[in-house]
């Protein structure tokens, strides 16, 4: 009973970590550039209870026969979208096609970013929502107007005067986007299965080029969410009524071994 017990905890644990997901999507229906958690389950090692050949009676058994003791997340991915909705700011960039923006994190490591919302501090350093800056680093003269290019160009313009480029905003390229981890904030970081970024400028490469007041839609669908959200539910309570099963006839066999 207590490979029955293991297996249905394990199932409990998985479809917990599936329903923090969906609601983790959920909540950010609405968030600009956010990734759809998707969760990706497998089984756990098979536990082998009989080796091949086995002698039984005047018979060989030849199949192994294994178990699986239950499941686990193998996978944590987000799934962002190529959808672009419209804003009033001229200073929002959505990305149309393939890249990220990169920023710089407080500890000075680089994160990555579909949410173009763009600003300057206090100092006309570009930056995103949190303070986190641009890289590579774009200043804005004091007073100017500025606006970007298709191409990732900052064109910045002191009253009176003509623009001038003070800046270039490149893109990230990620070899496999579904690896990156998210750590808050719209913010994502490298992990070993992303491969290695490429910095392009906008439209260079295969990456997509900016389209000004606009940014990218959340990645999360909430039809898929809610056909999720059942099944989910369905297997917790599955995975619920074997452990109460398993204590039940767990408690049966003490009775009867006392």
């Amino acid at each position: 009973m207590f490979s029955v017990m293991n297996a249905a905890t394990s199932g409990l644990e998985s479809q917990n970590e599936w329903m923090n997901a969906i609601s983790t999507n959920t909540a950010n229906n609405q968030t600009p550039g956010f990734g759809r958690r998707i969760d990706v389950q497998a089984p756990a090692s098979g536990n082998i209870i009989r080796p091949q050949s086995t002698f039984i009676g005047h018979q060989i058994i030849h199949p192994p026969l294994a178990l699986t003791p239950g499941a686990y997340l193998s996978q944590d991915s987000p799934v962002f979208s190529n959808q672009i909705m419209n804003t009033s700011n001229i200073h929002d960039v959505a990305i149309a096609g393939s890249g990220f923006l990169a920023v710089k994190t407080a500890n000075g490591s680089l994160a990555y970013t579909r949410a173009g919302l763009l600003q300057t501090d206090t100092l006309g350093h570009l930056e995103v929502p949190g303070g986190y800056l641009i890289d590579p680093p774009v200043t804005i003269p004091a007073g100017a107007s500025w606006n970007i290019t298709p191409h990732g160009r900052i064109l910045a313009a002191l009253p009176g005067k003509s623009a001038r480029q003070v800046g270039q905003l490149q893109l990230a390229l990620i070899p496999n986007p579904s690896g990156l981890k998210g750590i808050g904030q719209n913010l994502y970081v490298l992990s070993q299965t992303t491969g290695t970024p490429v910095m392009v400028n906008p439209g260079q490469r295969g990456s997509g080029i900016l389209q000004t007041a606009a940014l990218n839609a959340s990645g999360v669908n909430m039809a898929s969410e809610l056909t999720d959200l059942i099944q989910a539910q369905a297997a917790y309570q599955m995975n619920a009524k074997i452990v109460a099963v398993s204590q039940s006839l767990d408690k049966g066999l003490s009775q009867i071994v006392t």
